[in-house]
C-alpha cells in the first residue's frame, strides 16, 4: 500500500486505481467502499478509464452507495469513450435490462456489438442470445 500511496501522491492514476481496488476488495486492509469510491474518482479524474468503469459498477450494484443507474450509465459512458470494452458491455447490460433506461433490445445489441468488436467475450455471448451467432436480428 505504501508504494501505491507514494505513486498516487505523484499523480499516478494506475496507483490510485489500485488503492481503490485494495479498499473495494479488502486486500490486506478492511473493505471500505467509501474509500474505494474516493480513490476510483481520483483515478478517473486523472484519466484512468478502468476506474471510471469501476465507479459505474459500484453505482449499478449499490456497493457503498445507493443503486443509481443514471450515475452508472454516466461513468460507463465516460469509460466507453476511452475504448473500455467492459464499459461498452456494461452499457449494453443497462439497455437490455431496462436499468435506468427504457428497455431497448436494439440499443443493447448495438452496445454489445461495440464491446464484442473490442474483444469482450461476454458481449459476444450476449449477442448470440439476443440475435444469433453474429448478433443479427431474427
Amino acid at each position: 500500500m505504501s508504494w501505491f500511496r507514494r505513486a498516487a501522491s505523484s499523480g499516478n492514476a494506475e496507483a490510485m486505481f489500485n488503492i481503490g481496488v485494495l479498499y473495494r476488495d479488502g486486500l490486506g486492509i478492511p473493505v471500505d467502499l467509501t474509500e474505494a469510491m474516493s480513490w476510483f474518482k481520483r483515478a478517473a479524474g486523472a484519466g484512468d478509464n478502468i476506474a471510471a468503469n469501476a465507479i459505474g459498477v459500484l453505482y449499478q450494484q449499490g456497493l457503498g452507495v445507493p443503486v443509481d443507474y443514471a450515475q452508472a450509465m454516466t461513468w460507463y459512458q465516460r469509460s466507453a469513450q476511452a475504448g473500455n470494452a467492459t464499459a461498452l458491455y456494461n452499457i449494453g447490460v443497462l439497455w437490455e435490462g431496462g436499468l435506468g433506461v427504457t428497455r431497448d433490445r436494439a440499443q443493447a445489441i448495438e452496445w454489445y456489438a461495440k464491446a464484442a468488436a473490442a474483444g469482450n467475450a461476454s458481449a459476444k455471448d450476449a449477442l448470440k442470445s439476443l440475435g444469433g451467432p453474429d448478433g443479427s436480428l431474427r
